[in-house]
């Protein structure tokens, strides 16, 4: 399916700036809709507040991955409980969102979604319909004779549905379930120079569910700047649900954000992910980091721990330094053999105040390339 660092962007990339499409909004109107009265400084709430409703947004792609790319996304931003006459009141947004993009390698979607908060956040719903076509590469992992680049291509209908209960109202702490479908066109380039061998075309498809184990404590869903969130999703994928193929899955993540001045925030992330059984190549986990592309560094089992830390140095403008390093095993008893580091640096604009939402550019260098990439709220999305 497509890297994780581009389908969580289907749901951020509708936050981008895109003023430069507002062009021919009357002098006032542009005042009033996108500088704060506050401070007289760029803002987009009053915009996300307004019954105007559609956000059109271009979409810039920068996954080493796949190429830069670009598209356009519209968001509606619906007005309900996480709204009140003074706007967002902190809870979870609503929005539905349409959107296109395409590569400079060849890969583009279509697709659009929904993510929703209801009954005071008590219920979350997520859900995406995607047709997404990305051209890859595959690096042998987890195949003993297998060690060079193989490039694949993958079309096909994506879906994921995900419905959360919170358990107790004083308590941000909900279970649920997930279900994810996947029906792929696989063109895989073997390397091998016999033309009947030169490519393998398979046509599959993955289909699992997950329990969902999810505590939300953050102050801030955007760009939090403190509190705990950590999820643990348990499951299986199955011909039973309408995949190929038999494998389980275990997917643990954990964000823990600190202010450490008035000015200072910091944040700490920890990830496990892991599959064991008949799992098709372009599902195993991989090294997901600034820096390293995805599906660069990919097995049965993978770690990830990252801290990232902004200071706001003046007014609205912050400066961000991160580093991470993570491990792709094929068992646990290999750890800590083949650590791979990557980290940077870069900027934030405080593009919301009521919304908390920031928005600006990383540049981090891995252990091969150096790579930048466009962040709107927090990197660590999903």
């Amino acid at each position: 399916m497509l890297p994780q660092s581009v389908t969580t962007s289907m749901l951020r990339l509708f936050f981008l700036v895109f003023l430069f499409l507002n062009l021919k909004v009357a002098s006032q109107g542009f005042r009033d809709m996108f500088i704060s009265k506050e401070d007289g400084a760029i803002d987009m709430s009053e915009f996300l507040n307004s019954n105007t409703g559609f956000l059109p947004v271009p979409i810039i792609i920068t996954e080493p991955a796949v190429g830069f790319g670009g598209g356009l996304a519209l968001a509606y931003f619906h007005k309900g409980e996480a709204f009140d006459n003074e706007g967002a009141k902190g809870l979870s947004p609503t929005v539905s969102f349409a959107a296109g993009a395409y590569t400079s390698n060849g890969t583009w979607f279509v697709g659009g979604g929904h993510q929703g908060s209801y009954l005071e956040d008590r219920i979350r719903y997520l859900g995406i319909l995607a047709y997404v076509a990305p051209n890859l590469t595959f690096y042998g992992a987890g195949f003993d004779n297998l060690n060079e680049e193989y490039k694949f291509s993958m079309k096909g209908f994506f879906t994921l549905q995900e419905l959360l209960y919170r358990i107790k109202k004083e308590i941000p702490l909900f279970v649920g379930l997930n279900y994810l479908y996947f029906n792929n066109d696989i063109n895989f380039k073997t390397g091998i120079d016999i033309p009947e061998l030169e490519e393998l075309e398979i046509n599959t498809s993955t289909a699992g569910m997950n329990a969902v184990f999810l505590y939300d404590g953050r102050d801030n869903s955007l760009t939090p700047n403190k509190g705990v969130k950590t999820a643990l999703e348990i499951g299986f994928y199955s011909e039973a649900l309408g995949g190929d193929s038999d494998y389980g899955n275990l997917d643990s993540r954990t964000y823990y954000y600190h202010p450490v001045s008035e000015k200072v925030f910091s944040g700490y992330r920890l990830h496990i992910a892991s599959k064991w059984g008949d799992v098709p190549f372009y599902e195993l986990p991989f090294i997901s980091l600034r820096g390293i592309p995805a599906l660069r560094y990919q097995n049965d089992n993978v770690y990830t721990l990252e801290t990232e830390w902004r200071w706001n140095f003046i007014k609205r403008w912050s400066i961000v330094g991160f580093i991470g390093a993570g491990e792709a095993l094929k068992d646990y008893g290999d750890i800590f053999q083949d650590i791979k580091v990557a980290g940077g640096t870069g900027f934030r604009y405080f593009l919301a105040k009521q919304y908390g939402l920031h928005a600006g550019i990383d540049i981090a260098r891995g252990p091969e390339i150096w790579a930048w990439n466009i962040t709107i709220g927090s990197n660590w999305a999903r």
